[in-house]
């Protein structure tokens, strides 16, 4: 657990000043993402990787993994330019940014040049998907996994409820070595939007490591 100054500073980040329905923009909480990436480290070891936060946003989740652990380079991805304005502020105030770089792009959109394969890890809170949008967190996931390298990892939040339809849905995929729920947490979602009518509410959310395939071992069975 990390010392009371930083879980201080993570606290003082800013939020959303005006979140966007459309992008479903919620804040994640510091607690939520130093639980997220304390799970990360111990399962795959974060010191000396490459991390790309997708979906960045106000940029908690990049910026506990950049405070809490010596990556090798860190970059946060976003479509919205007031969330990467905020979140270079919240870098900032974290006085990480010079080891932090942020892209505005669609990662949805299939003619972004995307830095596919760049990284050990990508971490994401994703859009949980509404009526209109569903199936937007899997598309989130299968984006992460053409950023990483040949066996590398994508570490995502999505509801407890969804566990056993994502890990069916995700097994079918030719790219992925293997998928596990590795933690349930608590997300203390504050209300955000005028049609919340609770100042806050715990939702289940599951952390989901998708380990890509290694190409390599494919490659030297085949040499054998």
């Amino acid at each position: 657990m990390p010392d009371k100054k930083v879980l201080w500073m993570l606290d003082e980040l800013e939020g959303f000043e005006k979140p966007k329905i459309k992008l479903e923009q919620y804040a994640t909480s510091s607690e939520l993402a130093v639980s997220m990436m304390e799970m990360v480290d111990e399962t795959v070891g974060l010191d000396g990787v490459k991390l790309v936060d997708i979906g960045c946003g106000c940029g908690m989740l990049m910026t506990t993994a950049a405070t809490l652990y010596d990556l090798k380079s860190v970059v946060g991805i976003d479509i919205d330019e007031d969330a990467l304005k905020l979140c270079a502020k919240n870098l900032e105030t974290a006085e990480i940014q010079e080891n932090c770089d942020l892209l505005q792009m669609d990662v949805l959109d299939r003619e972004a040049k995307l830095p596919r394969g760049e990284f050990d890890v990508a971490v994401i809170n994703p859009p949980f998907g509404t009526k209109n949008n569903a199936g937007i967190d899997m598309k989130f996931v299968k984006i992460g996994l053409e950023l990483v390298r040949p066996g590398g990892s994508v570490f995502s939040l999505h509801k407890s409820s969804t566990r056993s339809y994502i890990l069916k849905t995700a097994r079918k995929w030719e790219d992925l070595e293997n998928v596990e729920a590795c933690a349930q947490m608590k997300w203390k979602l504050s209300a955000t939007y005028k049609f919340h009518k609770e100042k806050s509410v715990d939702i289940d959310v599951d952390l989901i490591h998708f380990k890509k395939k290694n190409d390599h071992k494919k490659d030297e069975k085949c040499s054998e």
